[in-house]
């Protein structure tokens, strides 16, 4: 056992360490004395439903004294379609989870992803651009299925953690030549200009996780200092 202020080893028995005087923790313990309620409690549940109430009250009253000024001043929308669409997407990320007892991040992410998609496109089409389809499509998709399948390891699979983050930082670093590599498609720019810098310090952030975790000695320091 270790201190988890310090790091020193720690004898079996002893209540506070000797070279800092922290009071001992022991997490195997620890589990064992605290019992867990099953469900967020009602005074938490209750705020949240509250809060949920107020942002689709302010969000509505936004959209509506929106659409009220530019059909009134302009007869069409204008601006307003960006502010009452940016307006739409923030109460779908921030707000809608609210709603829910135990949101489900595999479900709430990929809605996220396909409401930011719809905005990008609304841009899009009001700018006149040809861009949606050949760079933010691809980009959103690849982000969708990355960050889904990041969650669902993390909540579905038990252990493993340096393993699923070490993963993780390679494949965000294959992300970002993605993103250099349809930007060059949709813009005609140069290849690696970025992108190969932040490949390689993602990928050696991740491939350093992945040894320390195959490593026992390792992983145990690294989990205590950090709590990881």
């Amino acid at each position: 056992m270790y201190c988890v202020k310090c790091g020193v080893r720690l004898q079996d028995g002893v209540e506070i360490c000797p070279l800092c005087e922290t009071p001992v923790w022991n997490p195997e313990s620890a589990e064992r004395d605290i019992a867990y309620p099953e469900r967020l409690p009602d005074k938490y549940r209750e705020s949240g439903l509250q809060l949920a109430v107020f942002m689709t009250i302010l969000t509505a009253v936004l959209i509506n004294v929106i659409l009220i000024v530019c059909l009134h001043v302009y007869g069409e929308l204008r601006w307003g379609g960006y502010v009452v669409l940016g307006a739409a997407l923030f109460y779908i990320i921030a707000v809608l989870p609210l709603w829910f007892r135990q949101p489900k991040g595999e479900i709430f992410v990929p809605i996220d992803h396909v409401a930011a998609a719809l905005y990008v496109l609304y841009i899009c089409q009001k700018t006149g651009g040809s861009w949606f389809m050949s760079f933010a499509f691809p980009l959103f998709l690849a982000s969708a299925l990355l960050s889904t399948a990041m969650i669902c390891l993390l909540k579905y699979i038990r252990g493993g953690r340096l393993f699923i983050f070490g993963g993780f930082l390679i494949l965000l670093g294959g992300f970002t030549v993605l993103v250099e590599f349809f930007e060059h498609l949709s813009f005609g720019t140069q290849m690696f200009l970025w992108s190969g810098y932040s490949l390689a310090s993602l990928a050696v952030s991740g491939i350093f996780l992945i040894i320390v975790g195959m490593i026992p000695s390792l992983r145990s320091a690294l989990e205590k200092r950090f709590f990881f």
